[in-house]
């Protein structure tokens, strides 16, 4: 005998509240940038982010078609995604403000990132990070997704900055990482923000 979902009945799902069921899908933070066709530093904060291929090694990015970043990403060819830490949420703030002046203002770049094709500038601190030359992209809706072909990269280590219900939280472990049974903790900032690709 099979049971009727207790689901009630909707109707069309809104914007806004397919933002608010999709931000109960907690997700790692990263800085995707790249060089401008004046050699200049651009970056935006994105959280669509996933790795898609190991041979060869691609990762995809959600970006939105309004994003003034898009247009030196795609001129450019080439992109880096830097994956955030803990205590990194102002940065990941500083680069979804659509109005802030400069981005890149008091931001370290990592020793010689960002120059030729196929790299774009590396932010110190991160936790990891990975440069790709672009390989695909696709419209979807207002967003566009580009895949890229990693040439790049390393893994410093450190707990990672989470995008949890439309808030960056500090993700840390408890006891030994390697045990299953070892229990997480989740500390929410006080930064809260617009899904992080918006930008």
């Amino acid at each position: 005998m099979s049971r009727e979902s207790s689901m009630p009945a909707r109707g069309p799902l809104g914007q806004e509240r397919f933002r608010q069921v999709m931000g109960h899908y907690p997700t790692g933070v990263t800085v995707v940038t790249a060089l401008g066709p004046d050699g200049a530093p651009v970056g935006l904060t994105a959280n669509s982010v996933t790795s898609v291929s190991l041979d060869p090694p691609l990762v995809l990015v959600c970006v939105s078609q309004e994003s003034a970043s898009l247009r030196a990403i795609l001129a450019n060819g080439a992109f880096a995604v830097n994956i955030l830490g803990a205590g990194a949420a102002s940065t990941a703030v500083r680069f979804a403000e659509e109005e802030h002046a400069n981005r890149f203002a008091d931001v370290a770049i990592a020793d010689g990132s960002g120059s030729g094709r196929g790299r774009g500038p590396v932010l110190d601190g991160v936790v990891a990070w990975v440069t790709c030359d672009l390989y695909r992209t696709f419209e979807a809706g207002d967003h566009l997704i580009l895949v890229g072909e990693v040439n790049d990269g390393e893994a410093a280590g450190g707990d990672p900055l989470v995008f949890f219900r439309s808030r960056y939280r500090d993700l840390t472990i408890v006891g030994d990482p390697s045990d299953a049974r070892g229990a997480s903790q989740a500390r929410g900032s006080d930064a809260i923000s617009r899904p992080a690709e918006e930008r």
